[in-house]
């Protein structure tokens, strides 16, 4: 399975402890199967300092039916993903506390207005049924994020490949590391 990840700094290593506290699936390191939302993410990000990188994993689909790692896999927003991405991105917690013993969790990348449905759930400004019928998932696109170290070892680390934007908005031919 291809995937990218859309950031601001060339990764010669993935470190899950530096990944963003309160986020959809939890503090981990976040893939995406849509190369265009990895760029526009990767702007967005630059648009605080430096330059905006897709990094492009190969990561091995048996990651899915691995024990160790316990997958956990959305297909659609349901009612169990809305109450765990609002679990995930619940406050009062300590940040450094994984909220779940998933390696791995795969499901759809919601449109920018899951930060105010999920917000207004959590303050049961709205039903379940209402966010999850406010929520609209990006067609054919898809979320992984990484949890564990024994996740990690699905991702083939011969074959990571980066590209740039250049000046003129382009992006650079994919190079390996």
């Amino acid at each position: 399975m291809e995937l990218f990840h859309g950031t601001t700094q060339i990764i010669h290593e993935i470190d899950l402890v530096k990944g963003r506290h309160r986020t959809d699936f939890g503090q981990g390191f976040y893939l995406g199967s849509d190369l265009g939302v990895a760029q526009r993410w990767a702007k967005s990000r630059a648009a605080f300092s430096g330059i905006p990188v897709v990094m492009k994993y190969s990561l091995d689909d048996s990651v899915f039916f691995d024990k160790k790692v316990n997958p956990l896999v959305f297909d659609v927003p349901s009612l169990a993903w809305l109450n765990f991405v609002r679990d995930n991105r619940r406050k009062g917690e300590p940040e450094n506390k994984l909220r779940h013993t998933h390696g791995i969790v795969r499901g759809p990348i919601a449109n920018d207005k899951v930060n105010f449905v999920v917000e207004d759930y959590i303050k049961r400004k709205t039903t379940a049924e209402e966010a999850i019928s406010r929520v609209k998932a990006l067609p054919n696109a898809l979320q992984v994020s990484l949890h564990s170290p024994h996740a990690l070892k699905y991702i083939d680390i011969a074959a990571i490949w980066y590209q740039e934007q250049l000046m003129n908005s382009e992006w650079s031919e994919w190079r390996c590391l």
